[in-house]
């Protein structure tokens, strides 16, 4: 199956990643070639101020040494071409009175390299043969010579791109570094996703074991519970589905088998008697089996989970009156009398599921209690909630089997009563996907059966 198009929650990861490193390294190489622009300006500044302050010095020995005629010519010399490409003037308070007045002694004054100022020292730029220099003037400490000199940044701009490159290249190397590790990493933080994956996608449509949450990130515990969850139900409901399959096969075989016999006889009737009598038995089998049928889906709806959709606020005596209403017939049949003691007793369910909840009740009390005998349903509401209770006076349930009844397809041994086993285990199912609880205890006077149902109270 392909992959579907797009991006994958591990490449957007990573490339977000790679987009955050590449700003903080090209944030930091800024920072880091300002600050070393800023600090070779003022290595190039305090270089330019040595030389200027050197070149004073020696001009003073001299002057100090050789008398004035070396000094006059030392003072009055053209730009001297230095080392390292720079020039330098030096200048006396009548060279500089004569250079603003425009006219020299000697040989004509050549332009200072700065504006004379009152300043002791200062800094700027000046052209020199059209390039821009950067320039420094001062006075000595008696204020009898000053010193102009200016040197040709074009070394020091040499060196500021070297650095450049070399910071711009270290980050870059940095940033191909960092990708390749974050690559590393982040392909091992998805890898427990990708075995994860892995393992659910191999397994075939009957294997829904639980998915192993070994190395599972914490972030992605939850969604693989849920999974887990979720293959919980669809066992347990592939588990209800076979249940019920083999339950009906099982059961259906019986009735099914009772069925062929009486048609055979039917097709080998000597009479019309016997003919009527087989087809008695014929349609009792045949409402024996349509009873299961009934039973089985009734099981089947009460094993599928209740949803909040199907939930209602439902009174128990409504639904306790309906039955009554739909058996009182059968029991004068039965010769059984039917009573209703009913209150209001209000719960949140699903209406369907405890109509036949309080239909089997009755219908098991029905087969059990004997002609002559007395039904009771009660209905209402009590502290810890509303009550249902059946109670008969027919042969009861004796204390070691009060368990067992609400087994699937489980019956009293020594019963005479036609049926299936299965109408406790329907009444059981429903209370237990409503979270009520059903006991059973003897009825008035220790004798016959009581069924009481406690629901919770409606919300």
């Amino acid at each position: 199956m392909p992959e579907p198009r797009g991006w994958s929650l591990r490449t957007r990861l990573l490339v977000l990643l790679v987009c955050l490193a590449a700003a903080l390294f090209g944030t930091s190489a800024v920072l880091n070639w300002r600050a070393h622009h800023e600090a070779s300006d003022r290595l190039f500044d305090d270089s330019l101020r040595g030389s200027a302050h050197l070149l004073l010095q020696l001009a003073e020995h001299e002057m100090a040494e050789h008398g004035e005629v070396l000094g006059l010519a030392l003072l009055q010399a053209e730009t001297q071409p230095g080392p390292a490409g720079f020039h330098f003037q030096i200048w006396t308070p009548d060279m500089l009175a004569a250079a603003g007045a425009g006219a020299g002694s000697g040989s004509a004054l050549q332009a200072p390299l700065l504006p004379f100022a009152a300043e002791v020292e200062r800094f700027g730029w000046t052209t020199v043969n059209g390039a821009s220099w950067r320039s420094y003037s001062t006075w000595n400490r008696p204020r009898t010579l000053h010193i102009q000199i200016a040197q040709e940044p074009t070394r020091h701009a040499a060196l500021d791109r070297l650095a450049l490159w070399r910071i711009a290249g270290g980050a870059a190397f940095l940033l191909a570094m960092a990708a390749v590790l974050m690559w590393v990493v982040v392909d091992a933080t998805f890898r427990p996703l990708h075995r994860t994956a892995a393992s659910v996608g191999e397994r075939s449509e009957q294997d829904l074991r639980e998915v192993d949450t070994a190395g599972v990130p914490r972030e992605v515990r939850p969604l693989v519970d849920a999974l887990n969850r979720l293959l919980l139900r669809i066992r347990s409901a592939l588990q209800t589905e076979r249940r019920f399959t083999a339950d009906a096969a099982h059961e259906l075989r019986t009735p099914l088998a009772a069925i062929r016999a009486n048609a055979q006889v039917l097709v080998a009737a000597r009479d019309q008697a016997e003919r009527e009598a087989t087809a008695r038995d014929l349609l009792a089998s045949v409402d024996r089996s349509t009873r299961l049928v009934e039973q089985l889906l009734a099981l089947a709806r009460a094993d599928q989970p209740l949803h909040d959709d199907k939930l209602r606020e439902v009174d128990l005596a409504d639904v306790a009156r309906e039955q009554l209403a739909v058996h009182r017939d059968r029991a004068e049949q039965c010769g059984v009398e039917l009573r209703g003691t009913l209150q209001p007793g209000a719960t949140r369910a699903d209406p369907a599921l405890l109509s036949v909840m309080v239909r089997n009740l009755l219908d098991n009390a029905l087969r059990y209690t004997p002609p002559g005998g007395r039904i009771t349903v009660a209905t209402g509401a009590h502290e810890e909630g509303p009550v249902l209770t059946v109670e008969d006076d027919g042969p009861g349930i004796p204390e070691p089997e009060r368990e067992r009844v609400f087994e699937r397809f489980h019956r009293l041994p020594g019963q005479k009563a036609t049926g299936s086993g299965l109408g406790l285990s329907i009444v059981r199912r429903v209370a237990d996907v409503h979270g009520a609880r059903v006991a059973i205890a003897a009825g008035e006077g220790e004798k016959g059966t009581r069924v009481s149902v406690r629901f919770r109270q409606a919300a």
